[in-house]
């Protein structure tokens, strides 16, 4: 790959934070829909009856896949652009839905769901990419939204459909639906514009016939290059303490969402001897948990960051932009939520208390999966702007595998310990969060510093002439260019 000379900056048309706003805005509904269909997938798995434990495995199989997908999709999208690999992944995810509806027989079927799982993937990590190319931090919380609400809505209100229209609606027809769905969206993506910054550059360098140079300055060739794409997720998770601990707990957290996927039919029915239709309504509580999250970071937390913004501008003359640590109190306050919740539905799950009353308990956990997702998100962006579509890739993977292997546990974890002591247990080990976000909040500033990828304060870092002249260097994978925006 090759880079542009770094005295050519993005302006005008061809930097995507001026491109006007509806077409922004067009562009991220598109890539939000694009994330959509792979949602209800796994409980299509349900609708095809063979053994329960073939079930189990394509559920699994699915989850597996899905965990190595945003490792490739993620950086290759930082070395050719965002454009190609979201019309790859999609197109290849709508030949295997295809495929997956029209199979013959159920390890056919098991074939395709996990390829498809592993290409469609691709998408779930490149939206962060993609919002952090189009919107500066405090446009971006309105579509950050939309993404959270999809990501978090898709395991807890797909099984309420799943649940309601699997008895009657043949799964080959949903598969069908899924793939003619997900054909428009390839559709709608070949129209998109490429919004990652380096390769914007490079094709307007051809474009003016500007000599195109070695990355970075050095004579790497191109299976280096690729190396280092291909591992730098998993380097940063390894490497970056930050990346290491968010991680791991919001795999946790999601993971224990997908456990509770498993367990409440099982607890609902021996309780309350609900039916399979009457549990599916009950995902409908972390749902409305993810409703009222959304809601609560707009009327709460998104004003309190606007005004700290303002209050550093005025401090520092406009030199200084707000840090990503402003981002954590949604991660503090989230991480207090979920364990409410578990806590809840231990002491509350009991056959002399009406059902009602452990359903509810769903919402602080909705509540608070939301919050850590909005504010995670924005956090990894703020704080690794060149890096954010491999730090997305890493946690999506980490929490793809834990959606793998927690709903297996589910019920024997609940059978061996009881519904109260189970709960108990999983109500414990969700209350890390809380230090964990402490402690990123007083010191993320310092381990930011020691930090190869994170973005560094203005003022008193070396180099910090660029970004007082309104301008930030873009290390992408392609090379070392310089882009004119503010943010």
């Amino acid at each position: 790959m090759s880079s542009v000379p770094n005295s050519y900056v993005l302006s005008g048309e061809h930097d995507p934070r001026q491109w006007s706003k509806w077409r922004r805005w067009a562009i991220a509904f598109v890539i939000w829909h694009s994330i959509a269909p792979s949602g209800i997938q796994q409980q299509i798995q349900d609708d095809f009856r063979t053994t329960e434990s073939i079930v189990t495995l394509g559920v699994g199989l699915y989850n597996f896949a899905t965990t190595f997908g945003p490792l490739i999709a993620s950086p290759l999208s930082e070395i050719y652009g965002r454009r190609p690999v979201y019309v790859t992944s999609m197109v290849g995810f709508t030949i295997l839905s295809l495929c997956t509806a029209l199979s013959p027989s159920v390890f056919i079927l098991l074939g395709c769901r996990t390829l498809g799982g592993f290409i469609g993937s691709g998408v779930f990590s490149l939206y962060g990419g993609s919002l952090s190319d189009m919107f500066n931090p405090l446009e971006r919380a309105p579509v950050v939204a939309l993404f959270t609400i999809m990501l978090q809505g898709a395991p807890t209100f797909g099984p309420v459909p799943a649940s309601l229209f699997g008895a009657f609606v043949p799964w080959r027809w949903l598969m069908g639906f899924i793939a003619v769905w997900a054909a428009l969206l390839s559709g709608l993506l070949v129209l998109l514009p490429e919004t990652e910054p380096s390769a914007i550059l490079k094709k307007v360098a051809k474009q003016h016939g500007m000599p195109v140079t070695p990355t970075r300055g050095s004579s790497k060739d191109m299976s280096n290059m690729w190396r280092e794409a291909l591992f730098t997720p998993v380097t940063m998770l390894l490497q970056e303490p930050i990346v290491s601990w968010t991680t791991l707990y919001h795999a946790f957290v999601y993971g224990l969402l997908f456990l509770l996927l498993e367990a409440y039919p099982h607890v609902f029915a021996a309780l309350y001897g609900m039916s399979r239709q009457e549990t599916g309504l009950v995902f409908l509580a972390p749902w409305v948990g993810n409703l009222i999250g959304v809601l609560f970071y707009f009327v709460s937390l998104k004003p309190h960051l606007r005004t700290r913004r303002n209050q550093i501008l005025f401090e520092s003359s406009g030199k200084r932009q707000i840090s990503p640590e402003e981002r954590l109190p949604g991660v503090v306050i989230g991480s207090l939520f979920t364990p409410i919740g578990m806590l809840w539905f231990a002491l509350t799950a009991r056959p002399d208390i009406p059902r009602l009353v452990p359903i509810l308990s769903g919402i602080p956990v909705g509540i608070g999966m939301t919050l850590m997702q909005l504010s995670l998100l924005n956090y990894y962006i703020d704080l690794y702007p060149t890096r954010s579509a491999s730090v997305v890739a890493a946690n999506c993977a980490v929490r793809n595998l834990t959606a793998t292997v927690f709903p297996s546990v589910a019920v024997p974890l609940y059978n061996a310990l009881g519904i109260r002591d189970a709960s108990l247990a999983l109500a414990c080990v969700s209350c890390i969060g809380f230090p964990m976000a402490l402690i990123l909040l007083a010191y993320g500033k310092r381990l930011r510093v020691q930090s190869r990828w994170a973005v560094q304060d203005a003022v008193g870092v070396p180099g910090p002439v660029a970004p007082l002249l309104g301008q930030s260097v873009v290390q992408g994978y392609g090379g070392t260019v310089t882009s004119s925006r503010t943010s």
